[in-house]
């Protein structure tokens, strides 16, 4: 079984370097690639199918907007599950406050360097714990492509996915404070998990991956 593994906005495999699956599992990354001027996310998604053999048994995890990309690939695919981790499942998931940004579009004004410069409030958004969180969400933030992050941004905010994936398993922090849990209805709950716990609770995120994925 093949898992193919997409990260969060802006990040990449380095998200998922802790987490530990058992070796009869091959696992693959899916890379973010360049997007193109208003393509749409669904056409945005159709152009990684060529990262994805689906030709034999794969499943999907996807982080955060990962999960909004697996749920779209899920559509056009047919993976044997899809588990996504900090995430949404639905279009009515995402916080209300989120689709101000359709009327505003205020990243288009920041400046790329306020972007890509962590700082306590990104810190403390995405949950980074110690310094070795901290250096790993500011090198990530360094690397990130300023098009692309604008980008996705609009297409998070204006995502319009109404009914949950078939299969879709849902994995989710109390602590989230992207995606705040009163918003969500995961399928299983990490009590004190933020946005980061992919990274600081990887133990009980291996554990549950390895129980569903051997299901």
């Amino acid at each position: 079984m093949t898992i193919y593994f997409i990260s969060g906005l802006g990040a990449d495999k380095r998200v998922f370097k802790k987490l530990s699956l058992p070796s009869h599992f091959e696992i693959k990354h899916v890379e973010w690639i360049p997007n193109t001027k208003n393509e749409s996310l669904v056409d945005y998604t159709k152009r990684l199918l060529t990262q994805i053999d689906t030709s034999k048994p794969f499943s999907l995890v996807g982080l955060s907007f990962g999960g909004m990309v697996a749920t779209e690939l899920a559509k056009i695919t047919k993976p044997k599950q899809v588990i996504i981790i900090s995430s949404v499942s639905t279009s009515k998931q995402i916080p209300w406050y989120f689709k101000i940004h359709r009327v505003t579009n205020f990243l288009r004004v920041l400046p790329p360097k306020l972007l890509k410069t962590p700082n306590r409030f990104l810190y403390w958004i995405f949950g980074t714990k110690n310094e070795e969180q901290k250096e790993l969400l500011t090198q990530i933030m360094y690397d990130t492509d300023v098009v692309f992050l604008k980008w996705a941004v609009s297409k998070i905010v204006r995502w319009n996915n109404k009914h949950k994936a078939e299969g879709l398993y849902h994995i989710h922090g109390t602590a989230d404070k992207i995606f705040p849990i009163k918003f969500i209805k995961p399928d299983i709950e990490i009590i004190g998990g933020g946005h980061f716990m992919v990274y600081d609770k990887h133990e009980e995120i291996s554990k549950i991956l390895a129980e569903r994925l051997t299901a």
